[in-house]
């Protein structure tokens, strides 16, 4: 199962926008990846060649190169991500999306500090997984979390993954297991 950029859609739900990532939102991708709590359990950053991005970003430029990465890869109909943008205000509050679409979909997520603690991811979280519901059925959803990521676990626990016991690169892996309706 792939995508193409083309058909990356504009979601919403009651309090964001969910719109393709683009250099549009250049300055709200370094406000992001500039933070060091946001960087401290994101793991490595690699752009589309497989080249280091330093995190926390020092400049746009290396945040342009994730958004670079994102344009890319959603190109290639390999994954894709989605800016969080508040309604009403317009501000860039994170980004959910996709790394890989399949027969297990792997989930990624960040959002800004300034914005923790409010439910917007998970309820961006649950627009996503409408979408992907809707678009692939039957799909698992997998995300990678590092074991120390209180507040990431505790939130894929409230949207339904279940630890697997299995780690990859220091993460632990957490399965939302397909619908069946």
């Amino acid at each position: 199962m792939t995508t193409r950029a083309t058909c990356v859609p504009t979601l919403s739900s009651e309090r964001l926008i969910l719109e393709p990532l683009s250099f549009d939102h250049s300055a709200g991708m370094f406000s992001l990846w500039s933070e060091p709590e946001v960087c401290r359990f994101s793991g490595a950053a690699k752009d589309f060649e497989g080249r280091p991005i330093a995190l926390p970003a020092k400049s746009p430029a290396d945040s342009d190169r994730i958004i670079d990465f994102f344009q890319r890869q959603c190109a290639e109909g390999a994954g894709f991500r989605w800016a969080l943008i508040t309604q009403g205000k317009g501000r860039f509050v994170g980004t959910a999306g996709f790394n890989r679409l399949g027969p297990c979909s792997e989930y990624a997520y960040h959002l800004h500090p300034n914005f923790w603690g409010q439910g917007l991811m998970s309820e961006a979280s649950g627009v996503a997984f409408a979408w992907l519901r809707d678009h692939h059925p039957l799909v698992e959803v997998e995300a990678f979390i590092d074991p120390d990521n209180c507040p990431s676990i505790a939130l894929a626990m409230r949207l339904g993954f279940q630890a697997t016991g299995q780690t990859i690169d220091g993460a632990a892996r957490y399965l939302l297991a397909a619908s069946s309706d």
